[in-house]
């Protein structure tokens, strides 16, 4: 009889203190381990997550070439091309084009010339000219610099910029020069021409509607 009183005492003694501690925690009440939140639908995406929607604008190419009026003007001066023609695109201003053809050789080209469309030219001399140097060193979108350009590319020069050139005694050397007095416009600029690219020259054009003057200077002897 003892011993089952202190049995039903221990009983109650359990059943009493899980009572006071309320029942057992129900699945849905267990805390779970933190772990990465979820990207909510509305969060907006990164620049490197946005999808290319609509292609990137083309890249502007070189504008095509115009060789048929240098082919036409050439037939006029009796030297047909029978070979490729082509046109240095990089030096078009206003009007004017400029133009050669396929030489004997790689990277050989002739008949160098400049062309308007008020059949104005320019050659590297002054032979033939009747007022074409006049009338391109006149063009209103030509400053200096872009006339010393293009007379080197004419005689088969390198224009020299005495700000850059690593020439010695470039102290003598000066800045292009495209000036109007009265009814003359004069171009001065420096040049070296192949193979001797150690001698500049100083080439001087005065241009006047009826014809143009070259004067041709070494450094050597100024």
């Amino acid at each position: 009889m003892r011993l089952a009183a202190a049995a039903l005492m221990i009983v109650a003694g359990c059943t009493k203190q899980t009572a006071d501690q309320g029942p057992p925690p129900t699945p849905t009440e267990v805390e779970e381990a933190p772990g990465p939140k979820p990207v909510a639908k509305d969060t907006p995406m990164t620049d490197k997550d946005t999808p290319i929607t609509k292609a990137p604008p083309p890249i502007k190419g070189k504008p095509a070439e115009d060789t048929a009026r240098y082919v036409a003007w050439m037939a006029k001066q009796g030297k047909p091309v029978t070979d490729k023609p082509r046109e240095d695109t990089s030096l078009r201003v206003a009007d004017w084009g400029f133009f050669d053809h396929a030489g004997s050789g790689p990277g050989a080209f002739r008949d160098k010339a400049a062309l308007d469309n008020a059949d104005h030219f320019i050659l590297p001399t002054d032979k033939g000219d009747t007022g074409g140097w006049f009338a391109f060193l006149g063009t209103q979108a030509l400053d200096a610099a872009g006339a010393h350009a293009r007379v080197a590319w004419l005689y088969g020069a390198a224009a020299v910029d005495p700000a850059t050139t690593q020439l010695q005694n470039k102290d003598k050397l000066t800045p292009p020069k495209l000036a109007r007095a009265g009814g003359s416009i004069t171009f001065e600029g420096w040049l070296v021409y192949p193979p001797n690219m150690s001698n500049p020259m100083r080439i001087t054009i005065i241009a006047t509607a009826s014809g143009a003057k070259f004067v041709h200077e070494s450094q050597k002897n100024l």
